[in-house]
């Protein structure tokens, strides 16, 4: 039972790294990257990447922070799934492919996922 809970939670590790670096690397490249900042222009958001990308590096931030305060990181897992609810919202109403929702809705699992296992430690 001991090598279970030790599995699950090196899994839920596992996914806040994986989660908050992307969104750190993925904030950043909204900022510097010109692919990006015309992907916010095809979005319809182009006044907001500045905003859009600030906030992921900081939602991305707190999820790294799990050791030092837990309730950061879980705020941050559930104001990133937020956001990638709204990712996955916009990509379906510009008809955008499967292939390119997918990964909105990948981190949507991903950080709702580490959210709801974030409440267990706080009951």
């Amino acid at each position: 039972m001991d090598e279970y809970r030790y599995f699950r939670g090196m899994i839920i590790i596992l996914l806040r790294l994986f989660s908050g670096l992307s969104h750190l690397a993925y904030g950043i490249l909204a900022l510097t990257m010109a692919f990006y900042i015309e992907e916010f222009v095809r979005y319809g958001f182009a006044d907001l990447r500045i905003a859009i990308a600030v906030a992921q590096i900081l939602g991305g931030a707190g999820l790294l922070l799990f050791k030092f305060s837990p309730r950061t990181s879980a705020i941050s897992a559930c104001l990133l799934a937020i956001m990638m609810a709204g990712a996955l919202a916009t990509r379906v109403s510009i008809q955008d492919s499967l292939e390119k929702s997918l990964p909105a809705l990948i981190y949507l699992l991903i950080n709702s996922f580490i959210f709801m296992k974030s409440l267990n430690n706080f009951k």
